[in-house]
This record gives structure tokens, sequence and C-alpha cells, in this order.
């Protein structure tokens, strides 16, 4: 959809070109390249827009997002940010002391997580002024993240491009749901990233599933999550898959999956969104990913048996338990001894009770004193 409608000279006539990895380098290289490939349309006035998810839809990996704005901003290119998963609680780049540092255009999904509840639909685009409306006709003069003067003129704000056409503001209702939901983010979120440490490390110590969070022992992205998210957190989203490798001889196929999947309820929602209340699954690669080829299927990291787990606000033994009692039923017959590989209960015990005074400790522990709160 995004080649189609973007890309053909008869729809948007805009190109879109794709960046893997999650490091400053991966995208300077890439941006090479991109640039190298459209020459003649930079040289005919064409811009490069930097657009980035980060924390990443579906395995929550984690973006050096503020190296990379900076080397975009180098190149005098506007950067966006979608930082949804991470909510304003994990992610805060606009309190970068060095605005080279920040997206130019900082996006949120107010349906998700900030609301909680998914009952609203709406979102949110977070910029300077003189980026999100300029009055018709007029111009101002501001530093950009460059550290350049320039000049911006009224026709390249937001406002005038978007929100004209689509319309600027909530209704009172949504607004309500907005603000009503924002009041309790922060606990919410942080009851979540215990969650996710919980399932995370149960999951990952059973030899037949394969755990893509960087929450994970071992992560290749633990780093750049406990560098770049606030007290190292991770975001409440990642992925479990069944597929042989290292850990497993793979035995669980689609047929083994789709029963399990079906089993998952009511302790699970079956649902295509994520950041809610509850935890909700789904299967990427026959629905939010679904337009991909097999091949970008693979280079993404999503396999036939990947299930997203969209944490939710549960205790997250009680997932643990439904998700055993499940595949009890729909794995166990088919391969026998599956069932062996989870952790013994007590032990499901003591990685809860661990996680959830550790990540509590350090919460209180950052909070700022009650003589700076009446400061």
């Amino acid at each position: 959809m995004l080649h189609d409608w973007y890309g053909k000279s008869s729809n948007l006539d805009v190109a879109v070109e794709w960046f893997d990895g999650f490091e400053c380098a991966d995208f300077v290289a890439a941006l090479d390249r991109v640039s190298a490939a459209h020459r003649a349309r930079l040289e005919a006035g064409r811009q490069i827009y930097v657009y980035l998810e980060s924390p990443c839809n579906p395995h929550g990996y984690v973006l050096d997002a503020p190296a990379i704005c900076e080397a975009a901003h180098r190149r005098g290119l506007t950067t966006i940010l979608d930082s949804t998963v991470a909510t304003p609680v994990l992610q805060r780049l606009l309190q970068d002391s060095d605005p080279a540092r920040r997206p130019d255009f900082l996006i949120h999904s107010f349906t998700k997580d900030i609301t909680g509840s998914g009952a609203t639909t709406a979102g949110v685009v977070i910029g300077r002024n003189e980026r999100m409306f300029i009055p018709k006709g007029e111009s101002a003069a501001a530093t950009g993240p460059d550290g350049n003067r320039r000049v911006y003129k009224w026709d390249e704000t937001l406002f005038w491009n978007v929100y004209y056409v689509k319309g600027a503001f909530l209704d009172a209702d949504k607004a309500f749901e907005v603000l009503n939901g924002a009041r309790t983010l922060e606990q919410r979120v942080l009851g979540k990233c215990v969650n996710t440490i919980v399932l995370a490390q149960l999951l990952s110590r059973h030899p037949e599933i394969n755990v893509h969070c960087n929450a994970a022992p071992g992560n290749r992205n633990a780093k750049l999550r406990e560098r770049l998210l606030y007290l190292g957190l991770p975001a409440p989203l990642f992925t479990i898959d069944f597929e042989a490798g290292a850990s497993g001889p793979g035995r669980v196929g689609r047929a083994q999956l789709k029963k399990l999947f079906d089993r998952l309820e009511p302790a699970f929602g079956l649902q295509v969104s994520l950041g809610q209340n509850n935890s909700v699954v789904l299967c990427p690669a026959l629905t939010s990913h679904s337009e991909l080829s097999d091949e970008a299927l693979r280079e993404a990291g999503i396999a036939p048996t990947t299930i997203r787990i969209s944490v939710g606000s549960e205790d997250p033994r009680t997932l643990l338990a439904h998700l055993i009692k499940g595949a009890e039923l729909a794995i166990e017959p088919d391969c026998p001894g599956f069932l062996r590989g989870f952790p013994q209960p007590s032990e499901i015990d003591a990685v809860y009770r661990q996680v959830y005074a550790d990540v509590h400790r350090r919460y209180v522990e950052s909070r700022p004193s009650f003589d700076a709160l009446l400061a």
C-alpha cells in the first residue's frame, strides 16, 4: 500500500525507502544509499524526510533515535518520530538538552496506552511553533535543529499542509477520554513494564520458545533499551515464535499454533491493536504485516509461528497459567514433553516477586523529593 499510494507518479510520486538496524551507523549507510539512488530528484528540489518508529512494532526494539536525529539534522533533514509504543513515560526525547538530538515532530497515538482503553480514536503531533503554525501569508525566523538560523514560511507548517485538510482538534468526548487516561498513564506503564520483564524472562527459559524482546537475557537490543528508555525499562510489546533454532527443534507448526491461538482467550484479547489495559495478541504474518512478502517478513524477524504480545496490566502469572493450560490442550498432544519446558511454579513466583520489587524500588528512588514537589 505504501509503495502504491506514495510511490506511483499518478498518486503522490513520493519514493519510500526503508532502512534496517538500530544504530546511527545503519541509518547513515542507508541515507547515503538513498541519496545516491535519488540524486536527480534531490537536485530537482525534492527533499528527504526521515520517519522513525521507536520502539518498533512488533518486537519492541529501540532505535538510537537521538543519534539518528542528530545525523539527519547535520544534513538539514526533517525528522519525524512515532513514539507510540514507548509512551511519553518511557521515551523523553523532547527533554534532551541538545536540540539537534530531538525529532522535529513527535507522534503519539492517544488510542493506545495514553487513554489505555482503546475507546477513542485520536492522536497528536508535537513540534515547535514555527513548524506547527504560522498565520497565512506570514513567515517566521528561528534557529533550526542544526543550529543555523532560517526562515519558515506559512505554507511549510503542519497546520496548512495537514491539519487544515484533515482537522486539527478533538471533539469534547475524545478530549475527555485522553485527559482522563493520561492521569494514570505512568502507573499503568510501570506495571506493564514489570509484566513484560517477567514474561520475557520466563518464556525465554522454555527451550522451544524463541523470545524477541530486549528484556530477554542476552538480547542484542538490550544496551540501547538500558541507555535510552526511562529506568532502562522495556516497552510492553514483544514477540515469540516456535521456529527451529538454537533453542529447540521447531516441533510446533501452523496447525498447533492455530489451536493454541484459539485457546488464548479470554486471558488474552485477540485484537490487531496494542497498548490496551488488557493483554492482546495477534499473528503479524496474518494481520499487521500481511502485505509483506515472505522475504520481507523474514528480514523483519517475523516467522509463520510468530505471536505478537502487547502486554497489559494483569498479573503476568495469570497470563502464563492460561498459556500453559492452552498449550496442554493445543500443543502437548502433538508434541509430547512440550509442557516440561516451562519453569516450575516456585520459579515463576520467585521471578515475579524479584522483578516487581526491583522495578518499583528503582522507580521510587527516581522520584523527586517532597521538598522538590513543594518548591
